[in-house]
């Protein structure tokens, strides 16, 4: 039980971490473009009270408030996995969002001029040059992010999981479940998740190790 939990938790962390870093680029790159015209105007204002919402109210209220309203649709499939997905992707895209913008931002003027000057458009020059190398910047900081995430994913307890219309549960999920079930091990079962937590985010530290490590070996 505590595997296909854990395998449902790194699911959702997974599947939020891609959503979270794709909205988490976008917001970025919108929030620093040139404001030559109204549409960029626009979309730098909605970016920003994006992050302002996103990182001013509590994921658990998110979670809920999404579950009960705008991702009703997803929460009456037989399959609701989309619906804790998109929720902390959504909320992980806010912390991104700012964390790439940083990024970008440290990167050095010259290397925009650099690629406008050969020709290149904005965004692409964005893409293929100032990007990758803010990427390298911010990798301490998105690996915080997601380990946050994988920790925040716990929260998935107070909802109903259902896949092919069978209730499951996350991590915390089964701990609590197992230890109603048996209250005199309650707290062995939390101690178990709290492990299992534990050891993602050590593997997950090793991971960021070895990508900044592999990352430097070009400056030396």
């Amino acid at each position: 039980m505590f595997a296909e939990s854990l395998g449902y938790s790194l699911l959702i962390a997974f599947g939020a971490v891609i959503l979270g870093f794709f909205i988490g680029v976008v917001l970025a790159v919108v929030r620093i473009a040139p404001k030559k015209n109204i549409v960029i105007k626009i979309l730098d204002k909605f970016a920003q009270a994006y992050i302002t919402i996103i990182r001013g109210t509590p994921t658990l209220v998110q979670l809920l408030i999404l579950y009960n309203s705008v991702l009703v649709f997803f929460k009456s499939m037989d399959t609701n996995l989309l619906v804790p997905i998109i929720a902390f992707g959504i909320n992980s895209g806010a912390y991104m969002a700012e964390i790439i913008r940083s990024g970008i931002s440290a990167v050095d003027r010259g290397q925009m001029d650099a690629g406008r000057s050969v020709g290149l458009p904005w965004i692409t020059t964005m893409r293929k040059i100032v990007i990758p190398q803010a990427i390298k910047t911010v990798v301490p900081a998105l690996f915080n992010e997601i380990i946050t995430l994988v920790k925040e994913t716990s929260v998935v307890s107070v909802i109903v999981l259902r896949v092919n219309n069978v209730q499951k549960y996350d991590l915390l999920g089964t701990a609590e479940k197992q230890g109603l079930r048996t209250p005199a091990c309650y707290l062995v079962y939390l101690f178990a998740a709290a492990i299992l937590y534990l050891a993602i985010v050590l593997l997950l530290t090793f991971l960021q190790h070895a990508i900044e490590r592999s990352l430097k070996k070009n400056e030396r």
